[in-house]
């Protein structure tokens, strides 16, 4: 037959009880959830650390590329505004889409952004100087020229031009613009590489987005061929010359990819924009 337990002793117990249970209850409380989180990461701290490079220098380049971290973490990084733009355009510009790509695509080892007058990538893979187009862009306007055929000449002729001047021409820096007048039609046209390609580089990635646009739109009146290594596009109005004129073409907007490896696949995030949205895989 077991031993009566007092009131003193049953008290004792339960007060014991008692703190072991607050105890607990306390450790719960203020425990940090966020110690084993992503957050903290060096991937994540390199990413903003790089951010905060490209953000201080693009008052002062149209270009630049940078790395930081070790290893596995390490992250390079590169942002190119288009040449017609200001150096506080384009400050401007990458502080918008240094936000964008941040907010976008947490913890994604792989992303690019387009907006207005810029783009800014970043990779856990060393993409200094290496042509990539793969995964281009083509953003056009739907309503067709009144004369497909004649039109299509005009800008055939126009971007072999352009394409041979940006690549080849020394002088150019990989940039070059083209204003075109027939009868019927005026068309300006704008070619753009980054500057850490060759000039075969660079012919490579325009012919590849001239035959993008080939392929899906080069009857009509607006066309933006977004690429990782280079620009292609041509409009009806003077675009490289009235920076502010951008922000009425509906199709043009901030675009981003991000790269997810999860489970060994790859697969492409929805992209989100200020006036248009696209989705699909990588």
């Amino acid at each position: 037959m077991g031993k009566k337990i007092s009131g003193s002793a049953k008290s004792i117990q339960l007060l014991l009880l008692l703190c072991f249970s607050l105890s607990n209850f306390l450790d719960l409380a203020y425990a940090d959830p966020c110690k084993s989180c992503s957050d903290n990461s060096p991937f994540k701290n390199n990413l903003e650390i790089l951010m905060s490079y490209l953000r201080s220098n693009a008052s002062v380049s149209k270009l630049y590329n940078t790395s930081t971290g070790n290893d596995l973490d390490r992250i390079y990084a590169q942002y190119m505004c288009l040449n017609y733009a200001t150096h506080d355009e384009c400050s401007t510009c990458i502080k918008v889409a240094s936000q964008t790509i941040t907010r976008l695509c947490p913890g994604d080892k792989e992303a690019v952004v387009w907006e207005e007058l810029c783009q800014l990538r970043y990779s856990s893979q060393n993409f200094s100087a290496h042509l990539d187009v793969s995964r281009n862009i083509s953003q056009y306007i739907k309503k067709e020229v009144k004369n497909p055929a004649q039109f299509r000449l005009m800008v055939n002729e126009t971007l072999d031009n352009l394409i041979e001047q940006a690549s080849f021409n020394g002088s150019a820096n990989m940039y070059a613009t083209r204003e075109v007048t027939t009868d019927t039609y005026t068309s300006y046209a704008l070619a753009q590489c980054s500057a850490d390609l060759s000039p075969y580089d660079c012919n490579t990635c325009l012919q590849v987005s001239r035959a993008n646009i080939s392929s899906c739109c080069d009857a009509s009146r607006g066309v933006r061929v977004l690429s990782r290594s280079c620009y292609l596009w041509y409009e009806f109005y003077s675009f490289y010359e009235v920076a502010g004129a951008l922000t009425v073409v509906v199709i043009l907007g901030s675009f981003i990819y991000c790269l997810v490896k999860r489970n060994g696949i790859e697969k492409c995030s929805e992209v989100e924009g200020n006036t248009a949205r696209i989705a699909g895989t990588l």
